[in-house]
């Protein structure tokens, strides 16, 4: 039962290493290379069904069975030869002498193994069972084995000069399809000579182990590399969206928000306003004094000067909130949040600023004040008018006392 024991074991180490592939990945979403590699383990799944019930029939002495299961044995090596060579040629992805050889080798060797065991049902050429169920060899089955030790032996040479000309993923791979063939070189010469021993299951348990190691995990490494990658380009081109998206609705000689901005935002606002979401909201309307002087008398540089300070001023003031530059001289601007809370402090802190500024010569700004009402408000449009009211009215007071200054 050892023989049959091995075989458990190698059988369970492949469901266990190749559990993805093999029982959870749909066909459709593996490509070329990974459904011929599960073909191969499939197959190597049936060798590893026929070595584990060989066993138990061979202590049976069940000769008919134990025949049928050695010719499905020879069977399922032939197909897993196949598909190892499939799996292999699209692995490479290349056409030269090794998969063009391969393609034929792997074809005919399942073809040969046909014949072979056709004809040894009726003459015992590969294999044969005497009376008292004891296994005996023929030549048939050492050529067998011994063409599959050339195979690989061709493989792994091949694979090696790859090796000597290859760097990186691709040479580590290649190392290990060679591996893979040296180890499979040594486990069928053994199984060769020693035909009561699983010599040829541990080999192949050995080797999907190095291929799933080596291979699978490369490959799984290489579309973690290429998801980064993807990743990362997003990431670059979301950071320029936004740069584009913040030059698009900026000012670009103040840097606050510009005219577009202004106009969307009031969109979101008005749907707010229809779906009764908006609450603790108020705008600041604002309009730069005496732009028309500074650039009839200064010149258009001074008056872009004067338009940038008066920026610096409302942002400096209302600096959780959001200031929209919507014409040459005017702005507005949302209060949300913190700014909402204390804004008859910040009104406070802009009338005194502008009070000063007007007998100190400086940046005067007209500016009023509107609150969201909710039953009174419709619209953003009939907040505006009300601040808009008010800011004309402190321009009036502004007016009064500069020609008293003066």
């Amino acid at each position: 039962m050892y023989y049959s024991g091995m075989a458990i074991i190698a059988i369970f180490i492949l469901f266990i290493n190749n559990y993805d592939i093999l029982f959870h990945a749909r066909n459709d979403n593996l490509d070329d290379a990974h459904k011929a590699y599960k073909v191969f383990l499939i197959w190597i799944a049936c060798y590893y069904i026929t070595d584990i019930l060989w066993g138990p029939l061979s202590k049976l002495k069940n000769t008919s069975l134990v025949f049928i299961d050695t010719i499905v044995y020879f069977i399922a090596m032939a197909l897993s030869v196949l598909f190892w060579t499939k799996y292999v040629i699209i692995y490479l992805n290349k056409k030269n002498f090794l998969t063009a050889a391969l393609k034929l080798t792997g074809m005919v060797f399942l073809f040969s193994q046909v014949i072979v065991l056709s004809v040894n049902c009726f003459k015992p050429i590969a294999f044969w069972y005497d009376a008292e169920g004891n296994y005996h060899v023929g030549i048939a089955r050492n050529l067998n084995f011994g063409f599959q030790i050339l195979l690989f032996l061709f493989v792994a040479a091949f694979m090696f000069n790859s090796i000597i000309k290859t760097k990186g993923d691709i040479r580590r791979r290649h190392k290990a399809i060679c591996l893979f063939s040296i180890i499979m070189i040594i486990f069928v010469f053994l199984q060769k000579h020693y035909p009561l021993m699983p010599f040829y299951a541990i080999g192949c348990m050995l080797g999907t182990c190095l291929l799933h190691t080596f291979v699978l995990e490369d490959e799984k490494d290489a579309q973690r590399k290429e998801l980064e990658s993807i990743l990362q380009i997003e990431k670059i081109q979301e950071f320029e969206l936004g740069n584009t998206r913040k030059i698009a609705y900026s000012d670009p000689l103040t840097g606050v928000k510009n005219r577009i901005a202004y106009f969307e935002d009031i969109g979101s606002i008005d749907q707010r306003i229809e779906d009764g979401f908006l609450s603790n909201f108020g705008i600041v309307v604002c309009d730069v004094n005496d732009l028309k002087i500074v650039n009839d008398t200064l010149g258009h540089k001074a008056g872009d000067e004067h338009i940038k300070n008066a920026s610096i001023i409302l942002s400096s003031i209302f600096e959780h909130s959001t200031v929209y530059r919507i014409g040459g001289d005017e702005f507005v601007i949302f209060l949300t949040g913190e700014d909402y809370v204390v804004h008859k402090k910040l009104l406070n802190d802009l009338d005194i600023l502008m009070k000063n500024n007007v007998t100190q010569n400086g940046v005067v700004i007209s500016f009023g004040y509107a609150e969201y009402s909710k039953g009174q408000d419709k619209n953003f449009l009939q907040l505006f008018n009300r601040a808009d009211n008010t800011m004309y009215k402190y321009k009036k007071k502004i007016k009064k006392l500069k020609a008293a200054a003066e």
